[in-house]
């Protein structure tokens, strides 16, 4: 045993690898072991927490362990850090100050590594654009233009690229976070004067019609990526709800859970219904 003690630090004495090298490979993996240990730890001894407190758990520790992490390479090479930082602050400057826009770039591109805000397929809306991704690089994301009327959803056949750098300014809104499925929602404007009890039977009909195939294997999934993602998901059972607007109309909000591929069909479905019922009750009234 002796032996072989003398043997491996012989062999680390000879390989001269720097302290700081040897302290970042080990605090690191450290870290995070003690994270992982720490939460099993936790949910062992409270076994009947809810998913949003588990959910909390996990984030905050996994904040405090990169922070960790951070200070503690920030510790071991901190005296590299203030010998190098003297003599680049001048040409720092000088770079930031020319590659702004393309620094901004690339930050936005790391932070969407980062935090997975997308990636290629997703439907995404920022800054008012909306579309389906295509490709994305470092410099900016490519996607194919849903329009000219966004409440469709339809593909226009163009496209419209944006730089990475809108990500560190604007919220990324994402559709096909649940993957295969979606919950989408869209609201119908409804003349004041239109009896909404005579509407929304008509809409609920065709929305069961069209979600029913697939309203239990969609309430299954839904439970089965709340328990691995440990957030709450939507209901999978369609809504229509009755929101007041103005004077003159009021809105129909109509939600419901269907595959991705199926969102646009069954919108389409609910809303040529809605016309249909509209020129009925539109054509009582004047008689």
């Amino acid at each position: 045993m002796n032996t072989l003690l003398e043997t491996a630090g012989y062999w680390l004495a000879n390989l001269h690898i720097p302290k700081e090298w040897l302290l970042s490979l080990i605090w690191i993996p450290a870290v995070w072991l003690l994270r992982g240990i720490g939460l099993k730890l936790h949910f062992s001894r409270h076994p009947a927490l809810e998913i949003e407190a588990k959910r909390r758990a996990a984030v905050v520790s996994r904040n405090v362990s990169l922070l960790l992490c951070v200070l503690g390479l920030f510790t071991v090479w901190s005296s590299q850090i203030h010998t190098f930082a003297l003599s680049m602050v001048a040409l720092a400057a000088a770079t930031v100050l020319a590659t702004k826009e393309l620094i901004m770039c690339l930050s936005g591109s790391l932070l969407r590594i980062a935090t997975q805000q997308y990636s290629v397929g997703d439907y995404i809306e920022i800054n008012h654009m909306r579309g389906r991704v295509i490709d994305i690089n470092l410099l900016n994301t490519l996607m194919m233009e849903i329009g000219p009327d966004p409440s469709i959803g339809q593909l226009s056949g163009k496209t419209v690229s944006f730089p990475n750098s809108l990500l560190l300014n604007y919220s990324v809104r994402r559709d096909s976070i649940l993957g295969a499925y979606v919950v989408h929602t869209f609201d119908i404007p409804v003349p004041i004067h239109l009896d909404s009890d005579a509407i929304v039977p008509k809409l609920a009909a065709v929305l069961e019609q069209h979600c029913a195939p697939f309203a239990d294997a969609i309430a299954t999934y839904l439970e089965l990526v709340q328990v691995q993602k440990l957030f709450i998901t939507p209901a999978a059972r369609f809504r229509i709800s009755r929101v007041p607007d103005c004077d003159k109309n009021y809105r129909l909000v109509v939600r419901f859970a269907s595959p991705l591929t199926k969102r646009l069909e069954i919108q389409q479905a609910v809303l040529d219904e809605f016309i249909r019922v509209q020129f009925r009750l539109l054509e009582n009234q004047q008689l």
